[in-house]
């Protein structure tokens, strides 16, 4: 567990590191706030520094009508207890009440037109949020936050302990970290009117053990079911063309998954830590294979490799100590230097003269020929 904990900290840590770094903008201070100036000419609120319990966002700062609250603005104000957003503002950021942990109501204007992905992460006592039943854009069914425009949902609150839930037919996105920590979770309906699963969406999801992916499903984000630790069975539809990365990382009770032959890319860390995996089927269709996507797969005794493969990403088959053996085909024209580290009982079969002969004898590992002896390889 330390291992794969490990593993798993590098690798989000990896993700952090992707985004391209913009320009900083100019922070201003005024008492305890920092703000920006944006384009028009309003402001941003950036950060809030104060003590308050219970807060009245004002309209204007220093002059400047506050039109935003901006990404995680109220990181870790673990003593805010209520907060009112004035009319004033239009658009809320990502996680822009992140671990306000203390935080129970809050209210929204009907001026809000704009609301970046799951804003109350790790609000563990938010149980009522305030929104006109007019709002223009967002809705509230049975505590659940939605965007009516989008048809998306945002955000499920944490503090529900229902063990199941069905998505309204007619949602046709589940937003980024929308089920963020949803632990009381354990079987959730996906309508067939959804087509995107976002970034993170069910992240820490520890009691989920059942869910269907629809048909109509072309899209699931990155790390989207990062953590599912219950998570034993999943079928993915033909409607998806790729698995991104770390999708099912962690996922440790995952024994079994089929891929479709609609899939042609395997993201990085795709399955990295899948434990109790053991044996899974790459389709014809995948054309290359991610870094880490398989590593630690420490129960992986099976894979197949198909002839449309054409690379395998560095770290790809890393710690599966189970794996004995796997046959390389001839479209393989790369492999990273530690694909298969630590791989200590596997045996390559491959063709002679093939990239993938050469890469053993370099790498120093067995290999076999199709249906011989060790002894050819002499």
């Amino acid at each position: 567990m330390k291992k794969i904990a490990l593993l798993l900290v590098c690798f989000l840590m990896t993700l952090a590191c992707i985004a391209i770094a913009e320009e900083t903008p100019t922070v201003y201070t005024s008492g305890d706030y920092k703000y920006i100036l944006l384009d028009d000419g309003t402001a941003e609120i950036y950060a809030y520094n104060g003590t308050l319990r219970k807060l009245d966002i004002p309209k204007e700062i220093e002059g400047y009508v506050v039109t935003s609250i901006g990404d995680k603005a109220f990181y870790y104000c673990n003593f805010l207890k209520e907060i009112t957003i004035p009319d004033s503002v239009t658009s809320i950021g990502d996680s822009a009440f992140y671990e306000c942990s203390s935080l129970k109501e809050i209210t929204i204007p009907d001026s809000v037109t704009s609301i970046g992905s799951n804003p109350f992460i790790k609000c563990e006592n938010l149980t009522k949020i305030l929104i006109s039943p007019d709002h223009s854009i967002l809705a509230m069914i049975d505590d659940v936050l939605f965007d009516k425009k989008e048809k998306k949902l945002i955000y499920y609150p944490i503090t529900r302990t229902a063990g199941s839930y069905s998505i309204p037919q007619g949602i046709s996105s589940i937003g980024d970290k929308a089920f963020y920590l949803c632990k009381s979770l354990k079987e959730i309906t996906i309508p067939n009117s959804v087509t995107s699963i976002g970034d993170f969406a069910f992240l820490w999801c520890s009691s989920l053990k059942e869910i269907t992916i629809p048909d109509n499903v072309t899209s699931i984000g990155d790390s989207a079911f990062l953590w599912c630790i219950s998570l034993k069975e999943i079928t993915i539809p033909d409607s998806v063309t790729s698995i991104g990365d770390g999708v099912f990382s962690a996922c440790l009770s995952l024994t079994e998954i089929t891929i479709p032959d609609s899939v042609t890319f395997i993201g990085d860390a795709a399955f990295s830590s899948c434990s109790s995996l053991k044996e899974i089927t790459i389709p014809d269709s995948v054309t290359s294979i991610g870094d880490s996507a398989f590593s630690s797969c420490e129960s992986l005794t099976e894979i197949t490799i198909p002839d449309s493969v054409t690379s395998i990403g560095d770290s790809a088959f890393e710690y599966c100590e189970s794996l004995t053996e796997i046959t390389i085909p001839d479209s393989v024209t790369s492999i990273a230097e530690n694909a298969f580290y630590n791989c200590d009982s596997l045996t390559f079969t491959v063709n002679k003269n093939s990239y993938a002969e050469q890469y053993a004898k370099e790498n120093k590992i067995k290999y076999v020929y199709p249906d011989s002896l060790d002894w050819l390889n002499s």
